[in-house]
């Protein structure tokens, strides 16, 4: 058993991001995740511009950024048309791509827009990154595939 004082109930984003939030207080934590690997399920979309700030204080920003969407590519949003009519475009929401919001809050520069724009990008492919910054914290630490029972077995030591 590995001792620490936090313990960390789900190795999702949040878990993980508490993790090395943690780590870079000096904090030593277990995450204890109940599958055996990171997602394999579509979820989560779009990383916010203050989410982005604490990744880039965890110094992680840059790798989740090669990850994600590329930053040129812009966040609209767009309803079509289905059936006799597809891709007939409804309405499209626009969204600036992060190189667009990054210049828009350069030029603004009175603290309206956050210092690092959302990023767009899949909870599957996040995690991995995530994981792989816990494993090479030495104050962090992911463990998956564990049961509650598991788990009671590292709160009693």
């Amino acid at each position: 058993m590995t001792d620490a004082p936090v313990v960390i109930a789900g190795g999702g984003p949040i878990g993980m991001t508490l993790a090395l939030d943690l780590a870079g207080h000096g904090v030593r934590s277990i995450v204890l995740e109940r599958n055996a690997t990171t997602t394999r399920h579509p979820k989560m979309d779009l990383t916010n511009g203050r989410s982005m700030e604490l990744f880039r204080r965890m110094g992680v920003v840059d790798r989740l950024r090669r990850a994600g969407v590329p930053e040129d590519h812009c966040f609209d949003i767009v309803w079509a048309a289905r059936g006799p009519s597809v891709g007939r475009e409804l309405h499209r929401f626009r969204y600036p791509s992060p190189l667009e919001a990054r210049e828009m809050a350069r030029r603004r520069n009175d603290g309206t827009y956050t210092r690092e724009p959302p990023m767009r990008v899949s909870q599957i492919v996040i995690e991995p990154v995530l994981e792989a910054a816990i494993d090479e914290n030495p104050l962090a630490e992911a463990r998956f595939g564990w049961t509650s029972k598991a788990s009671r077995r590292i709160a009693t030591g």
